[in-house]
């Protein structure tokens, strides 16, 4: 399953023009989008000056599409792919917007739960971080949520040893995930907007 994550690096076409899929909102303008996660008290770094970070970068994006969502992406630096045709229902995939032969790339979609499987973080955990490693990707780090339902996976492309990858996973009446490969030399602002995005939590929008 999380071959997606090493696809998302191989796709350098231009954008062609479509109706969005998502709806984009302005930082500070207030959605309409309910049950929020709580806020990871890991994830309340302190800022390193050095990454130039600023919350306001981030806007919210929201999908409508099979089961609505909310997220905070830096949509001031990225656009949406809509010339990828294995893009699927809830799944939405962005390039940098000034220099799309660059590997960085953002990815999130989300997937239907069974009730069978009762939401369970650990469960969900367990087998992302097995596709992972059994799809040859290198884990740095790791870690599960269960109070927010929501987990962390972080690692490297071994074939590409300057990038990274982060997977963040909420388990709640769907799951949604998020997918990030970036250079390593932007590493510090990653981690900033990363923590912020985690911060803020995932919202299902109004449909």
């Amino acid at each position: 399953m999380f071959n997606r994550l090493t696809i998302i690096i191989l796709f350098f076409v231009a954008l062609s023009a479509c109706n969005q899929r998502g709806k984009y909102y302005a930082p500070g303008k207030k959605d309409s989008s309910v049950n929020i996660s709580k806020t990871d008290s890991t994830t309340r770094q302190t800022k390193k000056p050095e990454s130039g970070f600023n919350e306001k970068e981030l806007q919210l994006f929201c999908n409508i599409e099979m089961a609505p969502y909310c997220v905070l992406l830096p949509l001031n630096d990225f656009k949406e792919d809509f010339s990828d045709k294995s893009v699927i229902k809830a799944q939405h995939k962005f390039l940098l917007k000034k220099d799309t032969a660059n590997f960085t790339s953002i990815e999130v979609q989300a997937f239907t739960i069974d009730k069978k499987n009762n939401y369970n973080t650990s469960l969900f955990f367990k087998r992302d971080k097995n596709d992972i490693e059994e799809g040859g990707l290198g884990i740095d780090t790791a870690y599960i949520n269960e109070a927010n339902h929501f987990y962390v996976i972080k690692g490297y492309l071994p074939n590409y040893m300057n990038m990274k990858f982060v997977q963040v996973n909420w388990i709640l009446e769907d799951r949604v995930a998020i997918y990030f490969n970036y250079d390593e030399k932007d590493e510090a602002l990653w981690n900033d907007r990363i923590a912020a995005i985690i911060k803020r939590g995932v919202a299902y929008a109004n449909q």
